[in-house]
């Protein structure tokens, strides 16, 4: 039997983080955040990508113009996004050019299924189904298939009554009951 140490050990939590930020970063922008969030002892800090200028980026509507940089932040102490945002701010970047979102908030959630690109095409409008299987005819229908399906039956109809555990079931005689017979409003 495991001891509590060991399941503590084994149930280690991590809490994952995205930050984005809008515009130009300031100087030594990821080494002072990493400082700032020591305390709940960062696992990762990683810059995970820079968006290209967008005419209007998708977090920050009074951003014209602007691309965005993404963080990924993995710490192993508890930690919300409203404390890693007060964070941001003590680090002197207007509130308004930064978002924190959890991994496992709806928005995100919803982004990361947004950022899935679909392969091209779609599949129904391939008249020769690429996507499915080659398919032996025979073996699913037709003549041939429905002789060895009989043929199946027959054995295994054969095998069952030659070992005595035939499955056919019969129903029980049904007794008529007299009183039953004639009509409750009146017969002749």
């Amino acid at each position: 039997m495991k001891t509590f140490k060991e399941y503590l050990t084994e149930s280690k939590k991590v809490y994952s983080f995205k930050i984005k930020v809008a515009g130009e970063l300031p100087e030594n922008f990821e080494k002072s955040i990493k400082e700032r969030l020591d305390h709940c002892k960062v696992a990762t800090f990683k810059k995970v990508s820079t968006s290209p200028i967008q005419a209007l980026p998708l977090d920050f509507p009074d951003h014209p113009n602007t691309e965005v940089t993404v963080f990924e932040v993995v710490c192993e102490y508890p930690i919300t996004s409203p404390e890693i945002a007060s964070h941001l701010k003590e680090s002197g970047i207007p509130e308004s050019c930064f978002r924190v979102r959890g991994s496992n908030e709806p928005t995100e959630q919803e982004q990361v299924l947004a950022d899935v690109e679909p392969s091209g095409d779609a599949l129904l409008d391939d008249k020769e189904y690429k996507e499915a299987g080659k398919i032996k005819h025979k073996d699913y229908f037709g003549d041939d298939f429905n002789k060895g399906f009989l043929k199946d039956l027959a054995k295994t109809a054969k095998q069952q009554k030659k070992d005595g555990t035939n499955s056919e079931y019969k129903l029980p005689k049904v007794k008529q009951d007299k009183e039953g017979a004639k009509s409750a409003m009146g017969s002749k």
